[in-house]
């Protein structure tokens, strides 16, 4: 699916009544073309996108180090280093960065998810070099005191105990539980509570002096830059990596549900929650990620969703409905969440598997299709109308699949059909390997 704009499997909510003004051929050049590619002597990958409109430049730097690289000892680490790589380090006290960052007119941010690490900005291409003095600095030189461990570990800590109040992230990481098993997609992106206090400052080191080296990282740049400038810049600022092997990533591979699963899950929530969960395709299945990506579009995304629509407004069976799939590098998961109540959440799993089952056998209407194409493609073209935006899909991809992607996202999408929709129904979302689970105040408590 596409990148997700804040937070992990987020919720995403599209703007319809704004995204259809445009026409789907009007949208090529708000997209990313193919990028350039380079590989840097020590293993370190460059991708470019050269654009010089105006004086800026977005700046991602992605590491293939995310909590699919964990084991539930270590459940957290990824997102712990993402928390710590912007304090000390050998020329830098706590702050320093940010401080100089603005100096520049710009911002740090950073994110991690199940295969991916990334760290951000946006920057006027005047400003290259220092900026990728900080970034560099912060991903290759962070010293990861004991006193700002134990201070970072605090508010790491309060995120997760957050999160419990978030219903429909909750009822995703219990799907994630359940439909993953004893592979590491099945731990929470953060962590847990138990694991984040047990992880120790060589914990941590063992996973950073792991993952983060050159051959596991990708510099994007897009805007105001070329390859020679480029090359030459990051060339300087990471001139300090070693040319270390890559780490041998996760290999598990995801295992798959035989049969439905049915739960009651008693969380402390004021309302029950209704959460279906599949199997999805792995991010080099193009064909496949998009047609899941359009079936998807159909059923839960936004208020003209067929969810929204027929089970939310006209039978009146919940009070909001979600439909996700973020794309992985392994097969990624399907989830489709309702709040509901207890006398409603029959009737609203009953209707949904009977929706599938059609789509399996007929698809979606034609209309329906050609709604949905514009509606993922107008999000896409909106995600990518800046540097920043467009950096930040190459990212996703290199990490998730192939860079290339990116750029053929949009014909990928063109081109799916009802067989394709069918074919990917068939294939991923059969209600006879669905997990169910109802998670409520009311319910019995799992054991």
């Amino acid at each position: 699916m596409l990148m997700p704009e804040f937070g992990d499997l987020m919720i995403r909510t599209f703007l319809i009544a704004a995204i259809l003004i445009f026409a789907i051929g009007s949208l090529c050049s708000a997209l990313p073309g193919p990028p350039s590619i380079t590989k840097m002597g020590n293993g370190l990958t460059i991708i470019l996108r050269e654009d010089h409109a105006t004086e800026l430049i977005g700046l991602d730097i992605w590491v293939k180090a995310g909590s699919a690289n964990e084991t539930a000892k270590n459940n957290g680490v990824s997102h712990f280093i993402e928390h710590m790589v912007f304090g000390a380090t050998a020329k830098r006290q706590p702050g320093d960065m940010d401080l100089e960052m603005e100096s520049l007119g710009a911002t740090l941010d950073a994110r991690t998810s199940r295969d991916w690490a990334h760290f951000y900005t946006t920057v006027s291409s005047r400003y290259l070099s220092q900026a990728l003095d900080i970034l560099a600095d912060a991903l290759t030189s962070s010293q990861f005191r004991e006193k700002d461990i134990k201070s970072e570990r605090m508010i790491i800590l309060d995120e997760v105990a957050k999160k419990q109040s978030e219903p429909f992230r909750v009822c995703q990481d219990y799907l994630a539980k359940e439909l993953f098993g004893n592979h590491p997609y099945s731990l929470p992106v953060e962590g847990t509570a138990e694991s984040l206090k047990a992880i120790s400052r060589q914990d941590i080191l063992d996973y950073y002096h792991k993952y983060y080296v050159p051959k596991n990282i990708a510099v994007i740049l897009v805007g105001d830059v070329d390859m020679q400038r480029a090359t030459t810049e990051v060339g300087r600022a990471f001139q300090g990596l070693s040319n270390l092997p890559q780490p041998e990533l996760q290999t598990q591979q995801v295992a798959q549900i035989e049969r439905q699963v049915n739960k009651r899950i008693k969380v402390s929530f004021n309302n029950t929650y209704l959460a279906v969960g599949f199997i999805g395709p792995a991010g080099t299945d193009y064909t496949d990620v998009c047609a899941t990506d359009l079936l998807l579009a159909y059923l839960g995304y936004g208020y003209r969703s067929w969810m929204a629509e027929e089970l939310q407004v006209k039978m009146g069976l919940a009070t909001e409905v979600s439909a996700d799939f973020l794309t992985q590098n392994q097969q990624g998961m399907i989830s489709l969440v309702a709040e509901t109540s207890d006398s409603s959440v029959d009737k609203f799993k009953g209707s949904l598997f009977a929706k599938i089952a059609r789509i399996r056998n007929e698809g979606i209407p034609e209309a329906s299709l050609a709604l949905s194409k514009r509606s993922l493609l107008g999000q896409f073209a909106f995600q990518n109308e800046t540097y920043l935006g467009t950096a930040n899909t190459y990212g996703f991809y290199y990490a998730v699949s192939q860079p290339d992607f990116a750029s053929r996202y949009v014909s990928c999408i063109q081109s799916i059909t009802n067989q394709d929709i069918i074919r990917a129904t068939q294939k991923y979302m059969d209600p006879s390997r669905a997990v169910v689970l109802i998670l409520g105040p009311t319910q019995e408590a799992q054991r």
